[in-house]
């Protein structure tokens, strides 16, 4: 009798050894299709993200979802806020993606915060303007009521500066959210709209009653606003960063591997998305995260240009403009970016 149960106590442990080798590990579904993650079990080194929802992250959703965190021996907990910067500046995370200059005004002001990598180059924010404006010239902007997020905004900021520069020109900005703004749009409020994708897509996809477009882009680099055969020039610039990899500097200070191998699973989750941004698994992961309609995600996934390698010299431009706009006292120049990363990300 003992010999049997000694005998039945082995087989049971054999047989719930192989079971937990041999499982995977399904991430729930949100509203799209659950992937499983093969990969080591979660070692205790866990890594939080503050995250507001965007397709400019796709990026950490694809390295989340293909178990790439995981194969590094990394378990990230992406947390849903508004505010992490914050969070991430008071120790509650570890790491944020926001737009730079975000992060510019607390790295100036002296806060537990830096800049460890690039999310994406170029920023996707163009003019979205109705069909029959009238504009031609970017000096045809001056005086009109014009959307945008924030004064703070790069988009904003860079093109605003252009107008001023080169135009002598000046808008009125109506702040206002990419959704908020096309509802502007729509009823005539405003005249126009610096919008990111993939809203710049969901305006562009729009239709009037005879099935003709009802926006289009101007002064972008690619169209032809006064049709005289020639590009208008881009109000933002070439190639203008985007949304930067930011980590609080005591996270950096004590578990620096940790965060190297989390910017490694990135770089790895950039390759996937290049190589086919509107391949139909990515765009299902970008759907899990963000209620965008599917074939706006599919038309500017390809203009996400996501990358690990800093822009370091456009983006202390951004501190400048900060300074110029009163937003900061001074620009942090090196100090911006965590040291930690020159030689990986800058």
């Amino acid at each position: 009798m003992k010999k049997t149960l000694c005998l039945f106590m082995v087989l049971s442990v054999l047989s719930a050894t192989l079971w937990a080798e041999g499982k995977k590990d399904a991430v729930p579904s949100q509203g799209g299709t659950a992937v499983n993650v093969e990969g080591p079990a979660p070692s205790g080194k866990k890594v939080v993200v503050a995250d507001a929802n965007s397709t400019h992250h796709l990026n950490l959703y694809v390295a989340y979802e293909k178990g790439l965190f995981k194969k590094r021996g990394l378990e990230v907990e992406i947390q849903q806020t508004s505010s992490g910067v914050a969070a991430v500046a008071g120790g509650e995370a570890d790491v944020v993606f926001n737009c730079p200059t975000g992060v510019i005004t607390p790295i100036a002001k002296g806060q537990n915060i830096v800049i460890i990598g690039q999310v994406k180059i170029p920023c996707t924010s163009v003019l979205v303007v109705p069909v029959a404006s009238p504009y031609k010239t970017p000096s045809d902007l001056k005086g009109q009521q014009i959307a945008g997020l924030s004064t703070t905004c790069c988009a904003v900021i860079v093109i605003r500066d252009t107008l001023r520069s080169q135009y002598n020109t000046e808008f009125e900005l109506v702040t206002l959210a990419p959704g908020a703004a096309i509802a502007a749009l729509d009823a005539g409020q405003i005249k126009g709209a610096i919008l990111e994708e993939p809203f710049v897509a969901l305006a562009l996809l729009k239709k009037d009653a005879n099935g003709n477009p009802v926006y289009k882009t101007i002064f972008n680099g690619e169209s032809d606003a006064d049709q005289d055969g020639n590009i208008d020039p881009n109000l933002a610039g070439v190639d203008p960063p985007c949304r930067t990899i930011n980590a609080n500097k005591s996270f950096i200070a004590t578990r620096l591997d940790d965060a190297k191998l989390f910017i490694d699973a990135i770089a790895e989750a950039d390759k996937i998305i290049l190589a086919n941004p509107t391949a139909a698994d990515i765009v299902d992961i970008a759907q899990k995260y963000v209620s965008v309609d599917r074939q706006a995600i599919i038309n500017s996934n390809p203009k996400l240009g996501f990358t690990t390698q800093l822009s370091t010299e456009r983006l202390k431009g951004y501190a400048d403009a900060l300074v110029r706009q009163g937003t900061i006292d001074r620009n942090p120049g090196d100090a911006l970016f965590a040291p930690e990363f020159k030689g990986i990300t800058w």
